[in-house]
């Protein structure tokens, strides 16, 4: 069974399946057999249009337990029920579209901007759209969105998103910043606290925060 991989060890790799590929014990033996490439990466499996079991989630988990070398950062999925599953287990898991719908104050002109890297302390990024950062945002690194903000890594830094607008949200894998800046609102969270797929929005006024707690 062939299977492929993107990224780099700077941001992510990541092993792509699907409906037609994903089979539990041929994953395993490719990345086994692919343990010297991953290496000290950061990695995350990627599976389109195929539901997951329990069963299955626990055994990946469990497995890359076993792989020194290699950090294990989640799941990615089109699919809700994926998602939902990972959530209920404390695994990290997100859509693969990113959820970048549009909202309804959005003008058709504003930008999506992917950052490709991890920011570090005294790096700012800024856009009149959504912002997709491929990587950590470290203490001291500052992220300004007039629309969404999703980091596909551990958000430590400040972001202030949905600049101007009624409605945001501000989704990462991993959260331990002390402050998150919503449509204007400030939320504070414990500095020593740490949350799994964490996610804070702004829909009709109110402020809505899903996370959980730890990371397992």
């Amino acid at each position: 069974m062939s299977y492929k991989l993107r990224g780099t060890n700077v941001i992510a790799i990541e092993l792509l399946t699907d409906d037609s590929n994903f089979n539990l014990e041929d994953i395993k033996k490719f990345i086994l057999e692919k343990r010297q490439l991953l290496k000290g990466s950061r990695f995350i499996l990627s599976v389109e249009n195929y539901k997951l079991s329990m069963e299955e989630v626990e055994d990946l988990c469990s497995y890359f337990v076993t792989l020194d070398g290699i950090t294990f950062c989640g799941f990615k999925t089109n699919l809700r029920e994926n998602r939902e599953l990972c959530i209920r287990l404390g695994v990290p898991c997100d859509l693969s579209s990113m959820e970048l719908e549009k909202i309804k104050e959005r003008a058709e002109t504003e930008e999506v901007k992917f950052i490709k890297k991890t920011l570090r302390s005294g790096d700012k990024i800024t856009s009149t759209g959504d912002i997709v950062i491929m990587g950590d945002v470290n203490p001291g690194a500052e992220v300004e969105a007039g629309g969404n903000v999703y980091v596909m890594g551990n958000l430590m830094g400040f972001v202030r998103a949905g600049i101007g607008k009624s409605e945001c949200e501000v989704r990462s894998l991993y959260f331990q910043a002390p402050l998150v800046e919503v449509c204007g609102r400030q939320v504070s969270f414990e500095r020593n606290e740490s949350y799994t797929n964490f996610k804070i929005a702004v829909k009709n006024g109110k402020i809505k925060i899903d996370y959980k707690t730890g990371r397992n």
